[in-house]
């Protein structure tokens, strides 16, 4: 299962080191000395058409390049096509509104009533009345010129005029104004939904594909289709939802972002529809909502349920998708092209098949999809991306006896169900550095350099401080050293190594607990089942368990008389394994106003720190010792925050850390990374294979 949204063209988990920086005061003077001498060489930039988004997309460097060389050509020339390229190409350049007002007022003086000079008014005024006559007016002296044809279908869609929107999606389509990949792009989107379903999108060249789609080809017209942007005001959406069924949303005016209110808000208000998000979607609007999203294609799912995704995306990728554009390039589109602008949003839904297709042995359907992601990393410049994802699974590590001592390993496992049981900690920098350790010792330089803690993302000072926390140290009774905290900075198949390792060890101790037992990285359901503490749970689903949790008021959370009632693990509100004390379940704070984890944690009322202001509330800037914050109720220690802990599939880890707020640190939370990285570690599980 995956939650995640797209980690592809969204912005990626990058590491977040809060108490250092990577330059010094002195280096960034030196760097300003040095620019100061770089001779003020001024190449020139032909000025370009502008297209639309529905069928070139660069990026927002050429863009502004762009604006600069047409701001040139409109001094020169009172080309109304100059002015008109020149307000283009500043919108795609993302210049504020108060320069693209000066641009309009430009072409009021200088190409008044011109064709140009409405569209690009239409353009900045866009969803009010004003927008719409402008458009009108444009249209009206050149309707065969297609450049109204986009903003004129938006409009259409915002006024829900449906004959004038069905119309110029027709025109769109006609006039080849959305480029064939696009459309390709955007069936699959529409293919990625259920019958009835609500898909939530965000910018003109994802909207406008999917209208042409159902209005020019009648192509799944029972979605329902809500753009963002038209969703920021109150009159479309009051005549929208009435349309569409919905029941409405409140947006009040001191919302800072309307649109990932609305996100939040639409499936609470309509429980009985699905809401579907594109991948397009930025990721400032779900963000409040991810632990809820699915990718079932290309398009997320909203569910307070688990769901089993990766069957959705192989019945969608296997029997619905147009695929073959990918592999074949039929039209002779540019890289810039629209449609393949957005293909790399198609990795994280074939990532997930195909481990699927690996785990089943389907061997050449795994061979088969590998090609064209493989091709589609090249295409879209993610081929180093797609490699990290993709490596080869880790080596086999010889088998050499080495010391370890068993007794310890045994009583640091805690049973969660059946032959499972999870480690009482995150693993340690001394348990990682014994495992380099062994790999020194017996002469595997190679698979040592491989598996080594990697440092290869720090510039100094921080550098030097992961280097240091991470060196194996022999400690005293006085100094710890980083001994006992989370081991960081480690990859998914350095990870997946150690439990190999100590896999090997274990099995070959002759004083044992256990004949045979396999050490590895858990899977969701059992991190989750194994985070909640939940003792004698009855399946592999947290919503499917029903526990025993006491109700007290607000301050006697620890009342003896405290009232025993059951209740479901299906409540949305119950995030954290302290959930037993109910009136804790949703905050990362207890009674006495103290952070129960190591969070990125706002300020708080600690008794502790009164007469005092200390920079991280929660005790610590980055990672903690193991054991610094109570257990859960079968004796795991640290399951939310700290660090995020690695699962079974590659590029997700739970629980959130030092580097997540506490809302992203839950029992329920699933964080995306992408490479080794301070915020990330892993907890060892033993599957009992033969007791």
């Amino acid at each position: 299962m995956f939650k995640p949204q797209n980690i592809f063209c969204q912005s990626l988990n990058v590491l977040k080191v809060r108490v250092y920086s990577v330059l010094k005061p002195e280096s960034m003077k030196r760097l300003f000395l040095f620019l100061a001498f770089i001779p003020s060489f001024v190449f020139a930039v032909s000025p370009e058409r502008i297209l639309p988004k529905t069928l070139v997309i660069k990026p927002v460097a050429w863009y502004a390049s762009q604006k600069q060389a047409w701001a040139a050509e409109v001094k020169q020339n009172n080309n109304p096509q100059a002015w008109f390229n020149y307000y283009a190409s500043s919108v795609f350049a993302q210049s504020s509104r108060e320069e693209l007002s000066g641009v309009i007022t430009g072409m009021t003086t200088a190409i008044p009533g011109t064709y140009e000079y409405w569209l690009a008014k239409g353009w900045y005024d866009a969803f009010h009345a004003d927008a719409y006559q402008a458009l009108k007016k444009a249209y009206t002296l050149k309707p065969e010129q297609p450049e109204a044809y986009g903003l004129m279908q938006l409009y259409a869609e915002f006024t829900l005029d449906e004959a004038s929107r069905v119309q110029f999606s027709k025109n769109l389509y006609a006039k080849a104004q959305v480029s064939p990949a696009l459309l390709n792009y955007s069936y699959n989107v529409l293919m990625s939904l259920e019958p009835g379903a609500v898909l939530i999108t965000e910018g003109e060249s994802t909207t406008t594909p999917l209208f042409v789609l159902q209005d020019a080809l009648n192509v799944r017209n029972d979605v329902v289709i809500l753009n963002l942007e038209m969703l920021n005001n109150t009159e479309y959406v009051q005549r929208k939802f009435e349309q569409a069924g919905l029941n409405s949303v409140e947006i009040g005016g001191n919302i800072p972002n309307k649109s990932a209110w609305i996100c939040a808000q639409l499936p609470k208000a309509n429980q009985d529809k699905k809401f579907y998000y594109a991948l397009t979607v930025s990721k400032d609007n779900i963000q409040s909502i991810k632990e809820y999203l699915y990718v079932v294609g290309l398009a997320s799912v909203h569910s307070a349920n688990s769901l089993d995704n990766v069957s959705l995306i192989r019945d969608n990728l296997e029997k619905k998708f147009l695929m073959d554009y990918l592999q074949v390039n039929f039209n002779g589109e540019p890289d810039s092209d629209a449609g393949r602008a957005f293909s790399s949003n198609y990795l994280l839904p074939m990532i997930l098949l195909y481990e699927s297709y690996r785990k089943e042995g389907q061997a050449e359907k795994a061979k088969g999809l590998r090609a064209v992601m493989e091709k589609i990393a090249v295409d879209t410049g993610k081929k180093e991306m797609i490699e990290h994802y993709l490596g080869v699974p880790a080596e086999t590590i010889p088998y050499f006896p080495f010391a370890i001592d068993v007794k310890s390993w045994e009583d640091d496992f805690k049973p969660v169900s059946g032959p499972i049981y999870a480690a009482n900690t995150e693993v340690t920098n001394a348990q990682y550095n014994r495992f380099l350790e062994y790999l020194e010792a017996n002469k595997l330089p190679d698979l040592h350099e491989k598996y080594k803690f990697d440092f290869s993302r720090y510039d100094e000072p921080a550098l030097a401080f992961m280097t240091n926390y991470a060196l194996p140290r022999t400690e005293s009774k006085k100094n710890k050293y980083f001994n006992h905290y989370p081991a960081v900075n480690i990859s998914y198949e350095a990870a997946n190594a150690y439990c190999e390792w100590l896999t090997q060890q274990y099995n070959n101790a002759a004083d044992r607990k256990y004949k045979k037992v396999k050490f590895r990285l858990p899977t969701l359901d059992e991190w989750q089942i194994a985070a909640a503490g939940i003792k004698n749970p009855t399946g592999w689903k947290l919503n499917e368990q029903e526990v025993e949790v006491k109700i007290t008021p607000n301050g006697s959370e620890f009342d003896m008389k405290a009232e025993v009632r059951k209740v479901s693990l299906a409540d949305p509100e119950i995030l954290y394994p302290w959930f037993k004390y109910f009136g804790l379940r949703n905050s990362a704070i207890n009674h006495k106003k103290c952070y129960l984890g190591n969070f990125k944690a706002d300020p708080c009322d600690c008794p502790g720190y009164k007469g005092n202001k200390p920079t991280h509330y929660d005790g610590f800037a980055m990672m903690a010792p193991a054991k610094s914050y109570f257990p859960n109720d079968i004796g795991l220690y640290d399951v939310v925050g700290n660090v995020a802990e690695m699962i079974n599939e590659k590029g997700k880890a739970c629980g959130g850390s030092w580097n997540h707020s506490p809302a992203e640190s839950t029992i329920r939370s699933v964080n995306a990374y992408t490479n080794p990285e301070a915020a990330v570690g892993f907890r060892v599980f033993m599957e009992i294979i033969e007791k």
